[in-house]
C-alpha cells in the first residue's frame, strides 16, 4: 500500500487566533475544539486495558497495510511506547515546531513516492476501515476527502500527493487550497471523541462490554475477567465482571473490584478498599480502606465522574505512585493478625482514611 500516514497527537485546546492563517487546521471543517489533555496527559497517550490508544491506532492501521506512519505532537509529549517508536518517523510537536515537522514529514513522504497521504488526529477515537475509505476516495476522483460522523466532521483526512508535490508555497497551504473540492466520507463506525473524562470512562466500559474493537492485553481467567501478565490478586479479594487487571498490579486482601473497573500495569490498591466504575491509571496506589467509585484514578490525583471536578490528594496514604507504597503495604501486612485477618488498629485506621477521601473531599459517595 503506497500510502503515507500521519499522526498527530492533539494537546491543549486551539482557538481561531492560535492557527496560522489559512492553515488545514483552521480550515478544515471539524468538531468543536477542545482540550485532548485528560489529567495532564494527552488522551491517546493513555493505556486502555493495557496499551495506549496511540498503539492501538497504529497497530490498526497496519493491519490495513500502512507501513510508512509518522507520529508528530502538538505539544510535549514525554515518552513514545515500544509498538509506536516502531513508525517510521517520530518527532515532538515541541522542536522544532508542529508546523515545520509536518511539512517535513510530507515533504519526506513525496521524495518516496508516496501516493496517497492520510492525516489522522488523535483527539477522538474512531475504529475506520482504511481500505473502505481509499476506495472511496478514489471512486470520487477528488483529491481531498473528510471522514464525517452524521454532521459532525473527524480529524481523518484523506489527499492525494499528486497536487502537493505540484503546488506552490508551504505543504500546509497547499492543502488548504484542496479543502473546496473535497468530498464527505460518511462514516457509521465506532467513535468516541475523547473530549472529557467522562468519554474515556465511556471508551473503557465499551471495550469491556465489547461494543468496540478494543481487547484486554492478557488471559481472561474467568468470563468477563483478564489479568494482565505477573498481575497479583489475593484469594480474599473479589473481582465482578467485567474487569480488568493490568500487568504487575496488585490487588490485595478483602478489596473488591467492580462496575466495570480498569485498573491497568504497576498499580496497588491495598488492603480492604472497594473500587467501583473506575479507570486507575498505570503505577497508581489506592490506600487501605477506600470506598473509590464513578472516578479516574492518576496517581495523586483524581477526577470524580459524578461531580465533574478534579482534585489532587497530599496524603500519599489515600492515593499516589506506587512506588511508595510497597513499604505502606509491608506496614499494612504487619497489623494483619497472625490468621490474616484484620487487627483492630488497621479498622480504625482504614475508617479513617475511606472517611477523608469520600466525606471531606466529595461528601458521602452515592
Amino acid at each position: 500500500m503506497n500510502i503515507g500516514v500521519i499522526v498527530t497527537i492533539a494537546g491543549p485546546a486551539h482557538t481561531e487566533s492560535d492557527g496560522v492563517k489559512g492553515s488545514p487546521r483552521k480550515r478544515i471543517e471539524k468538531a468543536k475544539a477542545t482540550s485532548q489533555l485528560l489529567m495532564g496527559s494527552p488522551a491517546a497517550s493513555c493505556d486502555v486495558l493495557g496499551q495506549s490508544i496511540m498503539d492501538r491506532v497504529v497497530a490498526r492501521l497496519r493491519s490495513f497495510g500502512a507501513q510508512r506512519i509518522s507520529i508528530i505532537s502538538e505539544g510535549k509529549l514525554a515518552a513514545c511506547t515500544a509498538t509506536s517508536a516502531n513508525a517510521s518517523l517520530y518527532r515532538a510537536g515541541s522542536t522544532p515546531g508542529f508546523w515545520p515537522a509536518w511539512d517535513s514529514v510530507v515533504s519526506d513522504y513525496l521524495t518516496q513516492g508516496i501516493e496517497t497521504l492520510l492525516l489522522v488526529r488523535l483527539g477522538p477515537y474512531v475504529e475506520l476501515d482504511l481500505l473502505d475509505l481509499l476506495r472511496f476516495h478514489g471512486d470520487t476522483a477528488s483529491p481531498l476527502t473528510q471522514v464525517y460522523k452524521g454532521q459532525t466532521a473527524l480529524d481523518l483526512v484523506v489527499v492525494d500527493a499528486a497536487p502537493l508535490r505540484n503546488g506552490t508555497g508551504s505543504y500546509r497551504s497547499r492543502l488548504s487550497a484542496l479543502i473546496p473540492q473535497r468530498q464527505r466520507y460518511a462514516f457509521t463506525g465506532y467513535a468516541n471523541r475523547l473530549a472529557e473524562p467522562a468519554d474515556f470512562r465511556r471508551l473503557v466500559h465499551d471495550a469491556l462490554l465489547g461494543r468496540c474493537a478494543i481487547r484486554p492485553v492478557g488471559r481472561e481467567v474467568r468470563p468477563g475477567i483478564w489479568y494482565g501478565v505477573n498481575a497479583r490478586v489475593d484469594r480474599s479479594a473479589t473481582i465482578l465482571a467485567p474487569a480488568f487487571i493490568g500487568a504487575e498490579t496488585c490487588v490485595e486482601a478483602s478489596c473488591t473490584i467492580s462496575g466495570a473497573s480498569s485498573l491497568e500495569r504497576q498499580c496497588e490498591v491495598d488492603y480492604g478498599t472497594t473500587v467501583d466504575d473506575c479507570c486507575v491509571f498505570p503505577g497508581t496506589y489506592l490506600g487501605m480502606g477506600l470506598n473509590v467509585r464513578h472516578a479516574l484514578v492518576k496517581g495523586s490525583r483524581l477526577f470524580h465522574l459524578n461531580r465533574d471536578i478534579e482534585v489532587e490528594l497530599s496524603d500519599s496514604r489515600l492515593i499516589g505512585t506506587t512506588a511508595p507504597s510497597r513499604q505502606l503495604g509491608r506496614r499494612a501486612r504487619s497489623v494483619l493478625a497472625p490468621n490474616g485477618t484484620f487487627g483492630s488498629s488497621l479498622v480504625t485506621r482504614s475508617s479513617q482514611l475511606a472517611s477523608l477521601l469520600t466525606t471531606r473531599r466529595f461528601g458521602r459517595s452515592s
